[in-house]
């Protein structure tokens, strides 16, 4: 990301072009370029239409000295002003494009750089608690120049096309479904961010008409910059935002809340200490023995061993020093003494974790941790990788898997129940729906709020019982499980009966 204050990503020319040309067919009559930093928009533009005319805003003195080349440009900040009404055109009213490429920070970076040129810091979605502390208060520029120019054009027929990051596209359309501002369609193309810019960001070209038509807050999405049709459609449908408009309409019926709680797995920031590698017993990642006792050693398995399917012997074991995140752990210097002196002589790292959710708390504990991460069976995913592959995963030896932070999981006590809930995410009706729902561009594109939303119910209540009880019988079998037709049946309806 850019280290200046103005989150400087200037547009190539080049790509100003091929952005332009895909834009409607039409003969524009005012074209402003907010933050226009160099002017190239306005080039571009300008070629296409040159009998519009263009106006740019920019801050920095040397951009705008530059731009006034391909337009007239104002030297201002366009937080200053109503980018609809506050600026002076000689023109006559009519079709009006706003085009460009806004900061690509957020408004606590330019904080952070000690930055003026930033809008107040408001809670635009109203955030409250946690939320607030962690950062879903704090908003990207680039959404706040998204929200600042279709709430001011709103009550006129305008287009606006500007790159910004993909979150920021599929956010907008979110803000407007819920705040009801008239977009009448919109597309969205991705950018090779990399390429062009250097960035390491998923990044499109995001068009949104604003006028008096048929209000539509969902969004062709184009497979390329260049595609001349469209793939998808993403947008919000019954107050939610969708990936695949079109493929939630067929799964909608499974769009629900899950009869069983998903779960994370252990959060603890201390891999070199709380992670040991299996070679002849349990070692440190620098080869070192460690002997603690085993009541608090259990077999771990992390997100890519859980999407590659790497389950079949324990490579790494986790020490948990808690069975609850409130335990006391002074306690261990008595129950665990040789646990207690490992942790203690690594007091250095335990005690250094610099998160906040270590605070208050007692010393050395862990996150993610409760009595079901002792369920001998568990159906575990992988959050971070783009296809969704659900995996049963039983005791070693005895002793129940546990998982990193980076997985979500479903604990079972009972492996019959566990096996059906399998056949469950793994049917044609989940594989739907998690389609229709993540964005698999998201750096995290499996979340806990992703998950408890496939109603598990209501999918066995639309399959044939006779035909789940043998795809769990298949899932069992295929994991080792001796698991009688009584069990299966069994488990297949408790499945059916409605959640208390």
């Amino acid at each position: 990301m850019p280290n200046n204050e103005f989150g400087d990503f200037q547009t190539p020319i080049e790509l100003a072009r091929a952005l332009v040309s895909t834009l409607p067919r039409r003969a524009w009559t005012r074209v402003l370029e907010p933050t226009c930093g160099v002017g190239n928009f306005l080039s571009a533009v300008g070629d296409r239409h040159p009998d519009a005319e263009r106006v740019g805003i920019e801050v920095q003195p040397e951009y705008a000295t530059a731009a006034s080349t391909f337009g007239r440009v104002i030297t201002a900040s366009i937080f200053d002003f109503d980018l609809a009404r506050d600026i002076a055109w000689t023109s006559a009213p009519g079709p009006t494009l706003v085009v460009g490429n806004p900061p690509w920070v957020t408004n606590s970076q330019l904080s952070v750089l000690g930055s003026s040129n930033r809008p107040a810091r408001a809670n635009t979605e109203n955030a409250r608690g946690i939320d607030a502390i962690t950062g879903s208060s704090n908003f990207d520029i680039a959404e706040f120049i998204w929200i600042k120019l279709l709430a001011e054009f709103a009550d006129r027929p305008v287009t606006v096309a500007m790159i910004c990051k993909t979150q920021v596209a599929r956010n907008i359309l979110l803000h407007c479904a819920r705040h009801g501002l008239p977009i009448t369609g919109s597309s969205l193309r991705p950018i090779d961010a990399k390429k062009w810019f250097d960035a390491g960001v998923d990044a499109c070209w995001f068009v949104v008409e604003l006028g008096t038509g048929a209000t539509d807050h969902t969004a062709q999405v184009y497979p390329s910059m260049d595609a001349l049709h469209p793939s998808t459609r993403i947008g919000v449908v019954d107050g939610q935002l969708v990936a695949d408009v079109d493929a939630y309409e067929r799964s909608k019926q499974f769009d629900g809340i899950s009869p069983l709680m998903w779960r994370q797995g252990i959060k603890h920031d201390a891999s070199a200490v709380m992670e040991l590698t299996e070679n002849d017993g349990p070692r440190t990642k620098l080869g070192a023995s460690v002997d603690v006792e085993k009541d608090f050693l259990f077999p771990l398995f992390k997100c890519t061993d859980v999407y590659r399917g790497k389950l079949a012997e324990v490579s790494r074991w986790m020490i948990v020093p808690q069975s609850h995140t409130g335990d006391d752990t002074a306690q261990l210097a008595a129950s665990a003494p040789k646990l207690w002196k490992y942790l203690t002589d690594n007091a250095a790292v335990l005690d250094g974790r610099k998160s906040s959710i270590y605070r208050k708390r007692a010393r050395f504990c862990i996150f993610g941790v409760g009595p079901y991460t002792f369920s001998p069976y568990k159906i575990a995913i992988s959050g971070f990788h783009k296809v969704p592959q659900f995996r049963l995963v039983g005791p070693y030896d005895g002793r129940p898997a546990v998982f990193d932070d980076a997985t979500y999981l479903q604990p079972f006590e009972d492996p019959a129940t566990c096996a059906v809930a399998h056949a469950l995410l793994t049917g044609q009706e989940a594989t739907d729906l998690i389609a229709a729902l993540a964005f698999w561009d998201s750096k995290r594109p499996v979340t806990k709020k992703l998950l408890q939303r496939i109603d598990l119910h209501a999918i066995a209540c639309a399959t044939d019982p006779g035909a789940l009880r043998e795809r769990a019988s298949d899932v069992a079998a295929r994991h080792g499980l001796l698991l009688g037709a009584a069990s299966l049946t069994r488990a297949v309806n408790i499945a059916r009966e409605q959640p208390q």
